[in-house]
């Protein structure tokens, strides 16, 4: 009796019993593991943090730096020209950018012909995958087209080879000077954004004309040519092929939608907000004052015209 009495005391010393939810396992009990159990809102927390992690790297993924190739949009990729590119009449792609030359699945020892495309003309390369275990893939050109490029490999001053993706057997080829680029920032500025005050009646005489100037940046300018090129996306003009050296480069570029219209600052992207005109085409479509025409306006003038001739 003394000892049931001792139990009772006890039993009731003791905290009443608490039911905790139950635990959520990574894995079914069959699987590889089954001893690391957390509760399943530290699991969504989790899965939340792998699903923002994925997302940043493929956005990092997206656009950027690989060494010395520098990815601009999903057709168009950037090669810096060093002394190897020219000594070797080729380059060693990323293997992060192999997606670009469709080579993902490139057996070793094996070659893909392809075709590239420079100044209206087309030249035999080749895709090349090594046999060694790192399985390197390299892109080679013709030398022909290394003797047409000849002039470029003596220059002295930076300079980007760019590849426009047109489909995996068929690559357009370029050449960008970034640096020159960015130093002819002195183009003329759109007239539809310059908003004078005052205005000048003769010729020849000094007059003081107060004007209203919106701020561009050069960055974006640089951006926009890297994506779009120097063609004359309305009509086609190639300043370089027409002018030689003296248009090398030259382009002018126009806001889709113009900074006047803006009301105060706005983000700006260049592959969307920008496009690259020569300076007829430029002229043309900001020509009436009232009504800025758009790109696919202007093109369909341009092609009705040209359907007359």
């Amino acid at each position: 009796m003394i000892l049931l009495d001792a139990m009772k005391n006890y039993l009731h010393q003791l905290e009443p019993l608490t039911i905790f939810p139950m635990p959520h396992p990574d894995f079914a009990m069959d699987g590889p593991t089954f001893d690391d159990y957390r509760w399943q809102s530290d699991i969504s927390e989790e899965n939340e943090s792998q699903r923002l992690y994925d997302q940043a790297v493929r956005n990092q993924h997206e656009k950027g730096r690989y060494h010395s190739w520098e990815l601009v949009s999903e057709q168009v990729l950037l090669k810096d020209c060093d002394l190897s590119f020219w000594k070797y009449k080729g380059a060693t792609i990323p293997h992060d950018l192999f997606w670009f030359f469709g080579v993902e699945d490139m057996e070793r020892s094996t070659r893909r012909e392809i075709v590239l495309t420079y100044q209206g003309h087309d030249y035999k390369a080749h895709l090349e995958r090594e046999r060694h275990q790192l399985g390197r893939v390299r892109i080679f050109w013709s030398t022909e087209l290394q003797n047409k490029l000849a002039p470029l490999s003596q220059s002295t001053e930076k300079q980007s080879a760019r590849f426009y993706h047109q489909d995996n057997t068929h690559y357009q080829l370029s050449f960008l000077h970034p640096e020159a680029i960015a130093a002819d920032d002195n183009e003329l500025q759109e007239t539809s954004n310059d908003q004078p005050d005052g205005k000048s009646i003769r010729e020849g005489r000094k007059t003081y004309v107060y004007s209203t100037k919106y701020e561009r940046s050069p960055k974006n300018r640089l951006a926009a040519i890297k994506i779009h090129g120097t063609k004359c996306m309305a009509c086609g003009f190639d300043f370089e092929k027409v002018y030689g050296k003296q248009g090398k480069d030259f382009i002018e570029v126009h806001h889709v939608k113009p900074l006047h219209e803006v009301n105060g600052e706005m983000e700006i992207n260049p592959e969307t907000d920008l496009v690259c005109l020569c300076s007829n085409c430029h002229r043309m479509i900001h020509r009436d004052p009232h009504h800025t025409l758009s790109l696919e306006e202007l093109k369909k003038i341009i092609a009705e015209n040209r359907n007359k001739s």
